[in-house]
């Protein structure tokens, strides 16, 4: 296991293949993502939007873990200029066929796992109160 924050990050994303990940994110060879996810090479910054998109992991979230590890000057100018926002982590725990039905999900949708948690407690939640004024009627 590699002590970069950001390969681990990295390792973690999507059901897609390592071809797919680096056709979508414009890399020639596919054993570049093998290399991010085991951190022999770093990840370009300016890659981050087009892997974030083909992998569903959040391109802030990203981003940010790269910039603390590679230029960690950098972002902390960068980032005491901007005001600071809480943040979680999601961890998703579950039974695997329902994890991989949600990454699958993600992927397809081209959305960051916490874009598509948004979605859905959206959905959810205008259905609540759908349910909660037919009771009231």
């Amino acid at each position: 296991m590699t002590d970069s924050p950001t390969a681990r990050l990295i390792a973690e994303a999507s059901g897609k293949t390592q071809t797919e990940i680096a056709n979508e994110v414009g890399f020639e060879r596919s054993n570049v993502i093998s290399m991010l996810k085991t951190g022999v090479m770093r990840m370009p910054i300016e890659r981050i939007p087009a892997f974030s998109r083909a992998t569903g992991i959040d391109p802030l979230m990203l981003t940010r873990v790269a910039m603390r590890e590679y230029m960690p000057e950098t972002w902390s100018a960068i980032s005491r200029t901007v005001e600071p926002v809480p943040e979680a982590q999601i961890n998703i725990r579950g039974p695997q066929p329902a994890v991989d039905r949600f990454k699958r999900l993600c992927g397809a949708e081209r959305r960051t796992y916490f874009e598509t948690l948004e979605r859905m407690m959206d959905v959810w939640e205008a259905r609540f109160d759908q349910l909660i004024e037919e009771q009231r009627d």
